[in-house]
C-alpha cells in the first residue's frame, strides 16, 4: 500500500529456560494529575524511561554470490557491516525484552543499550513475523527496571498515550498524543503479510521508535510502536499489547508460535433490521476440519471465542491461531434467531492450508 512503511531500524552505515511465568508482571502505577488537572506526564515518563532500551543490530555486508570479483567490488563499496537501531522495553527484571520482529530481522548480532553507556549482548529467544513481535533476553549483572503490561482491549478513542523510544537514534525520546482509532486491521505496511489489529495514534512515531512502548496514563504498556504513514502526519500505528501477551509464553518456550486451526472462511456479518451486526459469518467450512466436525455450519455468526468478542475476521483468526493445537475452545454463535455455545478442539494447520491460507483466508495460519 503506497505511503505505508514499517518503522525499520535506522541504518547507521550502508545498506529450555528457567524463568518466572508469566515473564511479564501486572504491577500498577497509579495515575496522577498536575495542579491544573492535567495528567502528570513527567512522572509517568520518569517511571518508564529506565525500562526502555535501544536495540542495536548489525548485519554482515556480503553479496549473495559465489563470484569472487563481485565480492571484491562489494567490499570496496560497503565499508563494514550494516547497522541499525530500534527500540524495545524490559518486561521482567531478569532481562526479558519485547521489540518488533522486523527490528532484528536478518541481524547477525543484537545488542541492547540500557542507557548511560551500558550495552549488553542480547539473545533472540523467539520471533513471530505474523504479529511482528520478538522476545529478547539479556544477562544483566543486576535486576533491571521494567514496565508492566496493560490491557489493550480497555483503551478508548481519545485516551492519552505516551510513546518512548529512539527515533533516528535519539534515545529515550518522549512524545504524547491520543488514541485516534482502534482495530485497524486493513493496514498492511509495505505489503508484509500478517495478522494486524493496530491501535492508531497521533503521538509522534518515527523510524527508530519501532519496538518501543506505547503507554497509557496508568504507566502500563498498551501497544508496541510499529508503523507510520510516510506521507501523512499524526498517523502512527501500534500492535496491541494483548497480542504480544497471547504469544510471549510460546516464544519463550519454543522460539516461535505454533498456530492452531479452525477450518473456516468468514466475512463480517451483514447487517439486517433488528439483528446485531457484531460477529463474523461463516461462508465456507473445510471438509473434515475442526469446525465442520464440531457441528458449525455455513451461515453461523461467530460472536466470541473463549469470551473474547470477535467483531472482525482478523480478531477471530488471531484468537483461534494462538489458542493452541489440541486445545478445546468455546465458540459462541448466532444461528437463525437463537444463540448457542459449541466447544471445538483445535487442530494443527494442515500443510496444504499453510501454503494457501492467505489466498483462501482460512483461519489458523
Amino acid at each position: 500500500m503506497p505511503g505505508w512503511a514499517i518503522l525499520l531500524a535506522v541504518h547507521l552505515g550502508a545498506a529450555p529456560l528457567a524463568v518466572p511465568a508469566p515473564i511479564y508482571t501486572e504491577a500498577r502505577v497509579p495515575p496522577t494529575a498536575s495542579a491544573a488537572g492535567l495528567p502528570d506526564l513527567s512522572r509517568l515518563a520518569q517511571a518508564a524511561i529506565p525500562a526502555v532500551v535501544g536495540v542495536l543490530t548489525s548485519q554482515a555486508a556480503s553479496p549473495q554470490s559465489g563470484d569472487d570479483s563481485l565480492k571484491d567490488l562489494f567490499e570496496k563499496l560497503h565499508d563494514g557491516p550494516r547497522k541499525g537501531i530500534g527500540s524495545g522495553f524490559v518486561i521482567h527484571r531478569d532481562g526479558w525484552i519485547l521489540t518488533n520482529a522486523h527490528v532484528i530481522e536478518g541481524a547477525d548480532r543484537v545488542e541492547v543499550d540500557l542507557g548511560g553507556g551500558a550495552k549488553l549482548p542480547a539473545r533472540v529467544v523467539g520471533t513471530d513475523g505474523e504479529s511482528d513481535v520478538a522476545l529478547l533476553k539479556v544477562n544483566a549483572p543486576h535486576p533491571l527496571p521494567f514496565v508492566p503490561l496493560g490491557d489493550s482491549d480497555r483503551i478508548a478513542v481519545a485516551e492519552w498515550v505516551m510513546v518512548i523510544g529512539s527515533p533516528f537514534g535519539l534515545d529515550h525520546s518522549v512524545t504524547v498524543g491520543v488514541v485516534s482509532h482502534t482495530g485497524r486491521s486493513d493496514i498492511s505496511p509495505v505489503g508484509r503479510p500478517g495478522t494486524y489489529d493496530f491501535i492508531q495514534t497521533d503521538a509522534s512515531i518515527n523510524p527508530g521508535n519501532s519496538g518501543g512502548p506505547v503507554l497509557d496514563l496508568r504507566g502500563e504498556v498498551i501497544g508496541i510502536a510499529t508503523a507510520v504513514n510516510a506521507t501523512g502526519q499524526g498517523i502512527g500505528f501500534a500492535i496491541p499489547i494483548n497480542m504480544a501477551k497471547d504469544i510471549v509464553e510460546q516464544l519463550k518456550a519454543r522460539g516461535r508460535v505454533e498456530r492452531s486451526w479452525l477450518g473456516v472462511s468468514v466475512r463480517e456479518a451483514p447487517s439486517a433490521p433488528g439483528v446485531p451486526t457484531a460477529g463474523v459469518e461463516i461462508v465456507e467450512l473445510a471438509p473434515g476440519g475442526p469446525a465442520a466436525t464440531a457441528g458449525l455450519a455455513v451461515g453461523d455468526v461467530i460472536t466470541a471465542v473463549q469470551g473474547h468478542a470477535t467483531r472482525t475476521p482478523a480478531r477471530l483468526r488471531w484468537y483461534v491461531s494462538t489458542a493452541g493445537v489440541g486445545r478445546e475452545i468455546e465458540i459462541r454463535l448466532r444461528r437463525g434467531a437463537g444463540e448457542r455455545a459449541i466447544r471445538v478442539p483445535l487442530a494443527e494447520v494442515p500443510a496444504q492450508e499453510q501454503a494457501h491460507a492467505h489466498a483462501h483466508e482460512l483461519l489458523g495460519e
